[in-house]
């Protein structure tokens, strides 16, 4: 036995004292009977023994009101907060975890990327608006016989590393019709990323199929440009009730979808059997018919929007991280564009592969922060020690500093694909691995991080690889030029944003 299997093993058997356990069990048993009139709560963990607690700002102030200051009146990113309030330090020196209060809910904050629980302990997270996304398969709890078909639907195309290698000519064809359009004209670079991915995902054929209008249509109109850019966001604004109008701007997703069912009619018509609209068609066992197009209910209408929406812009998102990454990175930048001219490499993990991946590490296309409440009791263990859980506890995962945890990324703070080479296991990694469902290094594709990461998106492997070819097609034939890049992130935003994505001009290489 080696001397980690001892200590770990004397760890685990190490008992709680029976005060810890009893103190334990009066105080939640105090909160739930008498609420905010149980003194206690004021000075006292939840999880006495095991968990660290951060008090609010004072003894008789949780977190609740400062948070909402913070990340909703002056718009800061949720992982700042953590940051700035101290819970994040909490955490760190206690192992990651600790314990905080949000408006009286008992919270459990982790800026690591272990994961601490099983998924079926937990309520899917966007379970409270089910009835802005539909019954998109996110909003689906583990066990509803719909959700293996409505994500199979997805994951069969869009997560088989088989089939996407299949895409590969279709997406460089595509990427450099698109790239020609906009060569030496200036542009927003988050427009230039939008528009880039929204345009190859449109022409692709097996994936959305819209040919015929496709998607770039959509996002350059004053109807649906809304909507169509900022689909998360807008829904964040909807649910939070921070703006009033956004429930009305969220609402044009219903006429939005229809209308482009109607526009790429024949299209889809044609479309081969792995496109993902007339997969969902097939799920609702409905004909895709003008009439069965007009008679949706504006529930499916919704679910199909999510799903086209979350096809482009959530790589469309990373790419734009990629790219202000590289271009403020003048030595990284210079081995892609070798790489890149070069034909690349025999390497099942490219360089440009790598930076890929780094780039989600440090951007990506989730949240800073995010949390999921726990339905049934779960036991947690933590530092050989065990707590029992109860429902209606939020649970937290910075993952902005779980992705930059010193103890996996040698230079966990920088954009470096050194970080991705510290991760592999082998010499056989591949795209594929890295992102494989038990692998938990980086979360850019899960809300929290639970056991066996059922719920990681099941379209990460078409994004991560569509972005190593866009990267290529790119720097292969042009020369990038860029200004005007902030890479601290935007605020009042849901999604990480630059706060500057500033501007991008490319030039045909000579011939």
């Amino acid at each position: 036995m080696t001397n980690s299997e001892r200590t770990e093993n004397a760890l685990t058997r190490r008992p709680m004292p029976l005060w810890l356990h009893l103190w334990a069990r009066v105080n939640r048993w105090g909160e739930r009977l008498l609420g905010t009139f149980w003194l206690f709560r004021y000075f006292s963990s939840p999880f006495p023994g095991v968990l660290a607690h951060h008090f609010g700002p004072n003894l008789f102030q949780d977190h609740g009101n400062a948070f909402r200051q913070a990340t909703v009146d002056r718009g800061e990113p949720t992982s700042n907060y953590f940051r700035t309030s101290g819970i994040s330090a909490c955490a760190e020196a206690n192992g990651g975890v600790c314990s905080f209060r949000l408006n009286g809910e008992i919270a459990i904050y982790q800026n690591t990327n272990v994961p601490l629980v099983r998924d079926n302990v937990l309520a899917p997270s966007t379970n409270p608006v089910t009835e802005i996304f539909g019954d998109f398969v996110g909003t689906l709890p583990n066990d509803h016989p719909l959700r293996p078909g409505k994500r199979a639907a997805v994951e069969s195309s869009l997560g088989n590393l088989n089939f996407v290698a299949k895409l590969e000519p279709a997406v460089r064809k595509h990427a450099v019709d698109y790239l020609k359009s906009v060569a030496r004209k200036e542009m927003p670079l988050d427009d230039f990323a939008l528009f880039l991915v929204a345009h190859v995902d449109s022409f692709v054929p097996g994936i959305l199929d819209l040919t015929q209008t496709p998607l770039t249509s959509y996002l350059a109109s004053t109807e649906y440009g809304r909507v169509t850019r900022d689909f998360i966001d807008v829904a964040s604004e909807a649910i939070g009730k921070v703006n009033p109008a956004a429930m009305s701007d969220f609402e044009t997703i219903i006429p939005f979808v229809r209308t482009l069912l109607t526009d790429n009619f024949d299209a889809l018509e044609a479309a081969p059997d792995s496109n993902l609209i007339r997969r969902h068609f097939a799920l609702w066992e409905r004909s895709l018919t003008i009439p069965e197009i007009e008679n949706l209910d504006p529930a499916k209408l919704k679910e199909l929007g999510a799903i086209i929406v979350a096809t482009y812009e959530t790589t469309a998102l990373s790419i734009l991280w990629l790219l202000v990454f590289l271009e403020t990175s003048p030595d990284i930048k210079a081995s892609v564009v070798t790489e890149a001219r070069s034909g690349g490499n025999e390497e099942k993990l490219s360089f440009i592969n790598k930076a890929v991946l780094e780039a989600l590490r440090l951007g990506g296309s989730n949240p800073t922060a995010l949390w999921r409440r726990t339905t049934t009791p779960f036991v947690l263990q933590h530092q050989g020690r065990s707590v029992t859980v109860p429902p209606g506890t939020m649970m937290w995962l910075d993952r902005q500093q779980a992705n930059s945890d010193p103890s996996i990324f040698p230079n966990p703070n920088l954009f470096d694909p050194a970080n991705i080479d510290a991760i592999l296991k082998s010499n056989r990694e591949n795209l594929n691995s890295v992102l494989a469902r038990d692998r938990y290094e980086i979360n850019s594709f899960s809300m929290t991080n639970s056991q066996g990461n059922p719920r990681k998106c099941p379209g990460r492997i078409f994004s991560t690889q569509i972005q190593s070819i866009l990267l290529s097609e790119l720097y292969s034939r042009y020369e990038v030029s860029t200004q005007g890049i902030d890479l601290h992130l935007k605020h009042y935003k849901t999604m990480p944003r630059p706060a500057q994505p500033g501007t991008i001009v490319i030039e045909p290489l000579a011939e």
